[in-house]
Formats: C-alpha cells, sequence, structure tokens
C-alpha cells in the first residue's frame, strides 16, 4: 500500500510511521508540485486533500483527515466518490469534556461571579449554588466528546439526557436518549445543556431564539462543539433579558470574537478562546490513529473514524464499534 502524506510530515513522526506499519510506503510530499505528480500512484493520502489533488488520483482508495471537524474538508468531489474517508474523531474527548465539565462546576458554585468579586477586592455574601444532584445534565451529540460528558456529568451526580442523531446505544452515564426531533421535549428539563455536535447542514443555528425560550430561565448553556451551532445574536439577546441564567462559550459563529462585542462583559457568561481542546497529546495521539489505521487497512480490518460523508460525521457502525 502506498500512501502521500501532504503537508510532509516531520522527519522524527515519518520515521515513526514508517518503522510500524511495515509493508506499507509512506511517503512524504515536501511541495505542491511534488504532491500533484505523486498522487497518481497513490492508493492512501493523509493531509490536507484538495479537489486539484483528488482530481490527480487514479488509485486513490482511502483519505485520513487530520482533524476530527470536517466542515472545512469535505468538498462535492469527494463527497460523491467512492474513496473511504477517517477522521481524528476521539482524540480531544478528554480534554474538550474537562472543559465542558469546568464550566458546569464553575456555574454551580458561583465562580463566574466570584471572580468579579476578586477582580473588585469585594468580599460579598456566597453566590447562588446549584447542588449537582438535583439537577439535569443536557448533551446535544454523544460522539466521542459527547459521551465523556454525559459520563463524567453521572460521575458528579447529575441526570444526563442526551441528544442523539445517529442509531447507536445510548453511552454510559446517560439515562435517557432522543433524537433531534425530540429536542424540544429535552431542552424544558436542562440545568445545563452542553452541545458538542458538530458543524453539518443539519447543525447550523440549531440553538438559536426558539429553542432558548424553551429552557427554564435558570439554565446554562455551554458550547464546546462548533460555533455555528448557535445563533450568537439570539443568545446574547436571551442572555440580556434573562431568558437563561448563564453561557460558557468556547466557540463562536464569528471568531474571534470581535473585541465589542457585549459577551466579553456580562457578568453571567464565561468565554475561552477556542481553547477546549488544548493538551499535551493530541500530536502523539494523531499519530496513533494514522499509525493503527495503515495497519488496519494492510490486514484489510474495518477503519477507525469512517466518515458518512453526506453528513460529515461518523457512521453509526463506526461510532459504534470505538
Amino acid at each position: 500500500m502506498k500512501m502521500l502524506c501532504y503537508p510532509a510530515l516531520d522527519a522524527a513522526e515519518l520515521q515513526d510511521v514508517q518503522s510500524r506499519t511495515g509493508a506499507a510506503d509512506v511517503l512524504n510530499a515536501r511541495t505542491r508540485a511534488q504532491a500533484l505528480d505523486r498522487m497518481a500512484e497513490a492508493e492512501a493520502f493523509y493531509g490536507h486533500l484538495t479537489p486539484e489533488l483528488l482530481a490527480r488520483a487514479r488509485r486513490l482508495r482511502w483519505v485520513q483527515a487530520p482533524l476530527a471537524g470536517l466542515e472545512h474538508y469535505i468538498f462535492p468531489a469527494l463527497a460523491q466518490s467512492d474513496v473511504i474517508l477517517t477522521n481524528m474523531a476521539g482524540i480531544y474527548s478528554d480534554m474538550i469534556s474537562d472543559h465542558a465539565l469546568t464550566y458546569v462546576l464553575m456555574f454551580a458554585r458561583g465562580f463566574h461571579l466570584y471572580r468579579h468579586y476578586q477582580a473588585a477586592h469585594a468580599w460579598l455574601k456566597p453566590a447562588p449554588v446549584r447542588h449537582l444532584s438535583d439537577c439535569v445534565l443536557g448533551v446535544l451529540g454523544l460522539g466521542g466528546i459527547g459521551a465523556e460528558v454525559a459520563r463524567k456529568g453521572k460521575a458528579l451526580g447529575l441526570r444526563v439526557l442526551g441528544v442523539e442523531a445517529r442509531s447507536i446505544a445510548p453511552p454510559p452515564g446517560v439515562d435517557e436518549m432522543v433524537g433531534p426531533q425530540e429536542l424540544d421535549s429535552v431542552l424544558p428539563r436542562t440545568d445545563f445543556l452542553v452541545v458538542c455536535v458538530p458543524h453539518t447542514p443539519r447543525t447550523v443555528g440549531l440553538i438559536g431564539r426558539r429553542e432558548l425560550d424553551l429552557m427554564p430561565a435558570s439554565a446554562f448553556l455551554i458550547n464546546v462543539g462548533r460555533g455555528v451551532v448557535v445563533k450568537l445574536a439570539d443568545l446574547t439577546q436571551a442572555l440580556r433579558d434573562g431568558t437563561i441564567a448563564g453561557a460558557g462559550l468556547d466557540v463562536f459563529e464569528t471568531e474571534p470574537l470581535p473585541p465589542a462585542h457585549p459577551l466579553w462583559s456580562m457578568r453571567n457568561v464565561i468565554l475561552t478562546p477556542h481553547a477546549a481542546a488544548a493538551g499535551p497529546h493530541v500530536a502523539q495521539r494523531r499519530r496513533q490513529v494514522l499509525i493503527d489505521n495503515i495497519n488496519r487497512w494492510q490486514q484489510g480490518r474495518p477503519l477507525h473514524n469512517e466518515v458518512d460523508k453526506q453528513r460529515w460525521f461518523l457512521k453509526d457502525e463506526a461510532a459504534a464499534g470505538r
């Protein structure tokens, strides 16, 4: 099997991949011209595929994306082809779920207010507290990240309601799971709604004013998925008028968030700069997925993280087998 990597892996990465994938012929392309020239013979590809590169392919059967989110990766010719596409789903699950639960704990214990008290050198009475065992956690999207949010939320004593579009078994910790058509039945029952869905054609603007109006006035919205899922103007207005109690946001419709945006100064909002996936093990995990899938391909075994190219996320059977 001949795999082309473009952009090129660094020397240490390439040596590691080559030494751990047996008979696979893993080659680097260091320039665009080199990638175009070598693409005709490649059976597999790792890196940033373009329509121009795909058009040069004659033997290509599998593409390994170096990303988990595919909204900027899939293009019509790739979606319509018979090439298998796999992604990096799962390598961020523990880190992003930690980030999401940090928001939950900060809101539950009033830290979103205490940080302002500290800045003002103000010794004020305790902020309102939510007892987690009395609360409901709604998780929108039960892929690798959402499943970890659910599991950790359950460990903290929360009742967990999940919303998932794929036909999968409820992950551990999920007390009740429904499809997206039943989202309206979940929203009024949530104290914390964590948005974990990817950017797909069906998730753009999924949470807007109508959905926010269904949530309790005491509820908090947390978005660690994709910014386009939550309509930012609707959320800002809902926070201003008290429709919901607060929001923890790592992703936004517009990034970076403009300096003059009102969310920056809201006391009931915690913002982080698309940092939930930050962690010390990402590069190693990404390389391990690549190595595992090369070996699986050579052995004729199912690949990790096969993507439904029309829906931009994992196939049901791929998710069930992780």
